[in-house]
């Protein structure tokens, strides 16, 4: 993401309604290793530090020491699995 990008007017407005939005989503979640070339890693951690701060409810993840690889996919996908059936 970009410094100074207003998050509410991206995706066609749909973080406008920062309440309807909490209430619709079940989950919303990110994950990025944190071996990641440093803009991508940067680019995710932002989106996710925006989401923060406008009260976007979602989960985060880094996976240590993993780059764009198997093992970042294997743990993100096993924790994002057990949170859909919640």
């Amino acid at each position: 993401m970009m410094p100074g990008t207003d998050i509410t007017t991206m995706y066609n407005g749909g973080l406008e309604d920062i309440e309807t939005f909490n209430k619709k989503i079940k989950v919303l979640y990110l994950s990025i290793g944190t071996a990641e070339p440093e803009r991508m890693y940067q680019s995710v951690n932002n989106f996710h530090n925006e989401l923060e701060k406008i009260g976007i409810k979602h989960i985060y993840y880094e996976s240590p020491g993993t780059s764009h690889e198997w093992l970042t996919w294997k743990r993100s996908l096993k924790q994002f699995a057990s949170l859909l059936f919640k």
